[in-house]
């Protein structure tokens, strides 16, 4: 099974307790629940993993984005369409809510998730998962100049 698959399915980027915790940030970050087009496209966001070896080939991993973008535009139009492109600096869409509720998303997770997500995709290098957490909180806090995949290709090394 290719990583993203696994990932969409049972790891980090599954597709019901992911959005959950996105949604929550949502909530914590901008004061109040998303619209339901919204709820959709948060659903949608993460399902261009399917079928990608999202850890070991980075190109795969900087165009996850479309499948749920294109999905979101046939359902609600442009706005959606921006919404999921610009959840990750890769689609070169400005930063929307989606970018910044799904990278908080890691900075409010609760640790047994972050212990299944290490023990499913086998990362690994991310212990102490508290370390991990501590690491993506400081990225957060300097307006995220890094993606969550980058910390993690970078403690890889």
């Amino acid at each position: 099974m290719k990583e993203g698959t696994k990932s969409y399915l049972f790891g980090c980027h599954q597709f019901l307790i992911h959005p959950i915790i996105v949604i929550i940030s949502w909530k914590r970050l901008f004061g109040s629940m998303p619209r339901l087009w919204e709820l959709i496209c948060i659903l949608l966001h993460d399902i261009g993993h399917i079928g990608k070896q999202y850890l070991s080939d980075y190109e795969q991993k900087k165009i996850h984005w479309i499948l749920g973008a294109r999905i979101a535009y046939k359902l609600f139009g442009f706005k959606a369409y921006i919404l999921i492109a610009g959840h990750t600096k890769q689609s070169g869409y400005p930063r929307g809510n989606l970018f910044y509720a799904d990278k908080y998303s890691w900075v409010i997770a609760p640790i047994w998730w972050l212990r299944l997500n290490d023990k499913i995709e086998k990362f690994g290098q991310l212990r102490p998962l508290k370390t991990w957490q501590q690491l993506v909180k400081e990225n957060w806090e300097n307006d995220c100049p890094k993606g969550n995949h980058e910390i993690y290709l970078e403690l890889r090394k």
